[in-house]
């Protein structure tokens, strides 16, 4: 499962949520007179049924080639990128994740395709359900990104026969097969580098205060936890 959701946030188009700072333009600041020539380009950049398309079939199409990607990696390598000391690993030999659920769960497969075959239809109705809210904020994010000359032209572009064909399909091409093959390609020494990636921020990580266990917390702690989640705070420990 671990392994699904992993390819899933690596295909699917990224969707941030942050805390805004005082610092940061908020919706409230976009001008009116460049928000309405906004609006008309994101309904072309993202018309009706976008989400839809892009996270059912499109998507579904490059789940699986991703999928046997993946699994076809050493395990030792997933193990490494979950932190794993690699000379704890290196001696694990070449068993991969595939020839591993082989043996564990012969229908890992199986399973998999029906979880993918039917999640990603479902997330993109969905996230087919906010495409409104979307264009209103990729129309004040083009509002504040650029000037009113700057977004005639975009329109003007966006009319034209080849614009309109671009506009229309701008946001699939994050879920086009040629883009992804070549994401594929990078996905396993993505992997054997992540290691040597996560050191990068080992040493600031090292400085914190180790988290707290159950045993760490005062009673009021016990407590206030236990009401969070309901639970009868004695059964807890």
């Amino acid at each position: 499962m671990r392994t699904v959701l992993l390819s899933l946030l690596m295909l699917s188009a990224p969707i941030a949520a942050h805390a805004q700072s005082a610092a940061t333009p908020s919706a409230e600041t976009a001008d009116p007179a460049l928000l309405a020539k906004a609006q008309p380009i994101a309904a072309i950049i993202l018309p009706n049924g976008t989400m839809e398309k892009m996270m059912g079939p499109m998507m579904q199409k490059m789940i699986g080639p991703m999928m046997d990607s993946m699994t076809k990696m050493p395990i030792r390598e997933f193990l490494k990128m979950g932190g794993l000391d690699p000379e704890q690993v290196e001696n694990l030999g070449d068993g991969t994740i595939e020839e591993m659920m082989a043996i564990i769960d012969p229908n890992f497969r199986k399973r998999m395709d029906v979880i993918v075959n039917n999640m990603m239809p479902a997330m993109g109705r969905f996230m087919g359900r906010y495409e409104p809210d979307m264009r209103e904020g990729m129309a004040e994010a083009f509002a504040y990104r650029y000037n009113a000359s700057e977004l005639e032209q975009i329109s003007g572009f966006l009319r034209t026969p080849t614009g309109a064909k671009f506009g229309a399909g701008f946001m699939e091409l994050a879920a086009d097969p040629h883009y992804i093959a070549r994401m594929q390609k990078i996905m396993p020494e993505m992997m054997q580098a992540m290691p040597e990636i996560m050191k990068s921020s080992a040493a600031e990580l090292a400085k914190l205060p180790k988290p707290r266990t159950y045993d760490d917390l005062t009673k009021a702690e016990r407590d206030r936890l236990a009401a969070l989640f309901k639970a009868d705070a004695k059964k807890a420990h």
